[in-house]
């Protein structure tokens, strides 16, 4: 296993995608806060990160964290694990749907009570989705994970695929997909070409920087 600061490492964020949710298969699913299907369930005990996470982020919906315990069962076992888990509200999903909305701090901690949802208002009371909130948000949490990759060298998040649109470029993530980035480099980041793409979900060009997230193939880290 790695340390958190492996000498010489590149800090990695590994974005997974949930799996397959109740609102995945019943497009008029009225209910909030869709748990896994049965298929989801199954599939997301399959889901593989290339490298071993010192830090994994979750949105605060069920589906996420139904999907987080099936990825990393041992991350609850302190002997097997020296991971940190946190749940980001920053992480939900940027759509209004009633699917996409979560529910009271209360009933999360009376589902899943080894979480701490203390980052997550009492009542789910986040403003409307617009797409300059998803965008300013999904930048604020950029600059958040490039901040805590100082300290982490692999930090996992579990989310959802319209956020996942605003946070980085590339197609549009199937249910249980996960893929790898790196930060970009200063002179990077200033270039249009890395910052302006399109987002796969309004489908308008977005910039998504200042701080900006580059696909990764975790093979090239070791050579």
């Amino acid at each position: 296993m790695e340390t958190p600061r492996e000498q010489n490492s590149v800090p990695l964020v590994h974005i997974v995608r949930h799996g397959q949710s109740l609102h995945n298969v019943d497009r008029g699913y009225p209910h909030r806060d869709p748990a896994l299907t049965e298929e989801g369930q199954a599939l997301t005990k399959h889901i593989k990160i290339p490298t071993v996470p010192d830090l994994i982020l979750i949105s605060p919906m069920t589906r996420t964290i139904q999907t987080a315990m099936n990825v990393f069962p041992s991350m609850f076992d302190s002997a097997l694990s020296n991971a940190e888990v946190q749940i980001w509200p920053d992480l939900r999903e940027a759509h209004d749907a009633n699917c996409n909305k979560g529910v009271s701090r209360a009933e999360l901690l009376a589902k899943f009570s080894q979480f701490n949802f203390d980052e997550c208002p009492e009542e789910w009371d986040h403003p409307p989705h617009t797409i300059d909130g998803a965008t300013a948000r999904a930048e604020a949490v950029r600059g958040r994970l490039k901040e805590l990759s100082n300290k982490y060298s692999n930090i996992a998040i579990v989310t959802h695929r319209g956020f996942i649109a605003f946070l980085v470029k590339g197609d549009r993530y199937d249910v249980c997909e996960t893929r790898s980035y790196r930060f970009s480099t200063y002179e990077e980041a200033g270039m249009e070409s890395c910052r302006i793409g399109t987002n796969v979900d309004t489908t308008k060009l977005q910039d998504f920087g200042p701080t900006v997230l580059v696909p990764y193939d975790v093979q090239e880290r070791g050579r």
